[in-house]
């Protein structure tokens, strides 16, 4: 049976949901290096979090969004933090906004329920800027491509052991040429059907330009009426 001093100490538990920035060198990094990164940020703000106990050397507990392959910038990095006790947003965001490394920057902290859905359970939709040099039939291409009923890629897993086929077309909501060298395509992703912006790229131009830029500029929550939400 808990104590009442447990169940106070529990019942102050606070959970923020965490967004940031991953521009120039950050981009560099892997997933994992972020995910380290990030919690190394964590540590040295001083912030009260909630630590891991099970592992041999505890550290914060935290809950981080979908993978971001390395190369990707990104305006939408997001991980959910549990203090010990209850901080206005603001002292936190000041708190991890200093201690975070070259490259990451602050977008936004805010208090969620103990018990609500992590990032990477509830997300399921995608919006990249994509940068290039764009031909100039790269608009009609889109066109076609997009009327096209299946736009099949191919994925190949496990080092060429096995391939496995995606249908990309029921997965891009959006796809619109912004000017000559910026594009925006909005794309859904879940298990067994997530497809990468360079194959998409691929379909459209028949090749991925060389100076291809990919920038994450936001996840969102889609509903069953098709609305995007923002985590």
């Amino acid at each position: 049976m808990l104590s009442t001093r447990s169940v106070r100490g529990v019942s102050a538990r606070t959970r923020y949901r965490v967004r940031v920035g991953r521009l120039g060198e950050a981009s560099r990094l892997t997933h994992l290096a972020q995910i380290e990164s990030l919690r190394r940020a964590v540590v040295e703000s001083g912030l009260p979090a909630v630590m891991d106990a099970k592992r041999k050397r505890p550290r914060p507990r935290l809950a981080f969004g979908p993978a971001i392959a390395m190369g990707y910038e990104s305006l939408a990095e997001y991980f959910d933090l549990e203090l010990e006790s209850k901080l206005d947003p603001e002292k936190v965001a000041a708190a991890l906004k200093e201690v975070l490394s070259s490259g990451f920057s602050l977008r936004g902290v805010r208090r969620i329920p103990r018990f609500f859905p992590s990032i990477d359970a509830s997300v399921n939709v995608v919006r990249y800027i994509l940068s290039a040099k764009f031909p100039p039939d790269a608009d009609e291409r889109r066109e076609r491509m997009l009327a096209r009923d299946e736009i099949v890629i191919e994925k190949i897993k496990e080092g060429g052991a096995r391939i496995e086929h995606v249908d990309a077309r029921p997965l891009i909501l959006k796809l619109d040429l912004l000017d000559s060298r910026k594009a925006e395509l909005t794309l859904r992703f879940g298990p067994k059907r997530t497809v990468k912006p360079e194959a998409v790229v691929k379909e459209w131009l028949g090749s991925v330009p060389e100076s291809l830029g990919v920038l994450r500029e936001d996840l969102f929550s889609e509903t069953v009426g098709g609305e995007l939400i923002l985590p």
